[in-house]
């Protein structure tokens, strides 16, 4: 009997071990590796691209999971400083304030320039205005320019639709078009690109600003913009305007970590800046891709 007892128990303990092991090789990739998370948040202009990149980074790395999350970029930047998230994703550069905040809390943020955008003018497709000056820009936005037939259209109140506060792209506008002059009262702020598309689209008079890659939609019309009545005009659907920066809103996208990063954290930006990877799948998106001069400059910073 004793013996009996002493080999069930014997079983029992190895049945136990065996489980264990197995459960440790449940939460290993193919290679052995433990899982790793990476968490990023920040710019919704960059959200359905980052999370594109997500997407096809796992299918090539089935040991790490990419959590990719909107809210705007200082909201992104916001949760980086506090120690929430690993990365965050902005469509503008970094502010004095938030670096100040960062170096306060012993972060220290790296910057990665990611992809290029041309931040995008859209009207409804019966608006019959083809281009419009800097200053006429500045104007509709400001509010001294209220009506379409101020800058060629029908006469008809302008509808105005832009981002809200927190977002990155709402800072950019802010500061080359309107020059940090306030926005006007009127404009409805509106919390994503995907939004301000559909409120035009369903708005004969309507203008917004969305980045390249929410540009190209049904009922869409994009406008061109030109530096002053005598300069050419360019579209932000013209690569080479966008990327010589003829285009006037053309503009870097980035990413930024809490110092040189490591790791799985190095691997999927090294992933991000590779042309064949994270670069074209930007291009596929509607964005555009770095130079090879700024992709082997990002990469340095990697070390």
């Amino acid at each position: 009997m004793e013996n009996k007892i002493k080999y069930a128990v014997i079983a029992v303990v190895a049945i136990i071990i065996v489980a264990a092991i197995g459960l440790v090789f449940l939460n290993q990739g193919d290679d052995g590796s433990e899982p790793v998370t990476i968490t990023q948040k920040g710019s919704d202009t960059m959200l359905e691209l980052c999370q594109y990149w997500a997407e096809d980074f796992m299918a090539e790395n089935d040991d790490v999971t990419v959590e990719i999350s909107g809210g705007g970029s200082s909201t992104g930047l916001t949760a980086l400083i506090a120690g929430e998230v690993d990365l965050a994703q902005a469509s503008r550069q970094i502010k004095s304030s938030e670096l100040a905040s960062a170096n306060s809390s012993g972060v220290e943020p790296v910057e990665f320039k990611v992809a290029i955008d041309g931040i995008s003018i859209v009207i409804n497709d019966d608006c019959p205005v083809e281009n419009l000056t800097m200053e006429e820009l500045r104007g509709i936005y400001n509010g001294t320019i209220t009506n379409w037939n101020q800058v060629g259209g029908d006469d008809h109140a302008i509808t105005l639709y832009g981002r809200q506060s927190t977002s990155g792209t709402y800072e950019y506008f802010w500061e080359v078009v309107l020059k940090k002059e306030n926005y006007s009262a009127s404009m409805n702020m509106l919390s994503g690109n995907s939004a301000i598309v559909a409120a035009v689209q369903g708005d004969e008079y309507g203008i917004g600003y969305v980045g390249i890659g929410y540009a190209e939609a049904t009922g869409i019309g994009i406008v061109e913009l030109k530096a002053d009545e005598n300069s050419t005009a360019y579209s932000p659907l013209d690569e080479a305007a966008v990327l010589a920066g003829d285009y006037e809103l053309s503009r870097y996208l980035y990413i930024y970590t809490d110092g040189t990063p490591t790791g799985a954290i190095a691997d999927w930006l090294e992933w991000v800046l590779t042309v064949d990877g994270g670069q074209a799948v930007a291009e596929e998106v509607g964005f555009y891709a770095l130079s090879s001069d700024v992709i082997a400059e990002q990469l340095a910073k990697l070390g």
